[in-house]
């Protein structure tokens, strides 16, 4: 009876080729575009390098210095200061308020403040119906406005779609954590312009095939990412020289 895997040990660990083709830019003949899109790969990949590196050195660095004398005191003086600039703005404060005033009583309105509000309120919904009369004539402008940020919407929407699904391609593909330590690209392998050679047969090997397979093992998440073993002598060693060879040598 043949017993049948289970699906999750059918699919396969990663979904990238055992040997990725390299691009036009690594050829021994390269055109001259795809070699300066190359070089400008293995630059960014560099200078990411040099900014992490950088990075850690700063976080290492110490570069405090101890406290003056005069910090130190200001430091000390801080609360009494503030303390004594609050007394002096509620007692400004307290000198500005104005003594309360007595409330005015309203008299009889005569007839040309009458007439006066009239007009004012005539006005006012003169006003009021030119402003709705304007409101209805910007909403039968704004048709082309509305259909015009539908559009954005609707690309808007498509192109954080295609992101989502290349974010989702980018995490299927990406090497997973197996281990202790974390997947590092090697970065591309480049050869500056002046090294390009004239013909096939005095092409100068670039990288270590060993290497090479070992990162695509890495990257197909086979192993881990692993560091090589430094190792460790326990003992000192001590060097005896024999009684023959010493009695040859006298």
């Amino acid at each position: 009876m043949r017993v049948q895997r289970p699906a999750r040990l059918q699919a396969k660990p990663s979904p990238l080729p055992p040997v990725e083709v390299i691009g036009e830019g690594g050829s021994y003949n390269p055109p001259f575009q795809e070699h300066q899109d190359l070089l400008l790969r293995a630059l960014e990949v560099e200078t990411r390098r040099t900014r992490e590196e950088e990075k850690v050195e700063r976080r290492l660095k110490v570069t405090e210095e101890p406290p003056s004398e005069e910090a130190v005191l200001r430091e000390q003086l801080q609360g009494l200061l503030e303390e004594e600039e609050e007394e002096e703005e509620e007692e400004e404060q307290e000198e500005n308020r104005d003594p309360p005033r007595k409330r005015e009583q309203p008299g009889r309105k005569t007839e040309k403040q009458r007439r006066k509000e009239k007009e004012q309120r005539e006005k006012a919904a003169g006003r009021a119906r030119s402003r709705l009369a304007s409101q209805r004539l910007q909403g039968l402008f704004r048709l082309r406005s509305l259909r015009r940020a539908l559009l954005q919407r609707d690309s808007e929407l498509r192109r954080r779609r295609l992101l989502r699904e290349r974010r989702r391609l980018q995490r299927e593909t990406a090497p997973r954590r197996l281990g202790r330590l974390r997947y590092e690209d090697p970065g591309p392998e480049v050869q500056l312009s002046e090294e390009l050679p004239e013909s096939l047969r005095s092409l100068r090997p670039e990288g270590n095939v060993l290497r090479d397979r070992f990162k695509s093992l890495q990257r197909r998440n086979m192993i881990e990412p692993r560091e090589r073993a430094k190792f460790k002598r326990r003992y000192r060693v001590k060097y005896v020289e024999k009684r023959a060879f010493r009695e040859v040598t006298v």
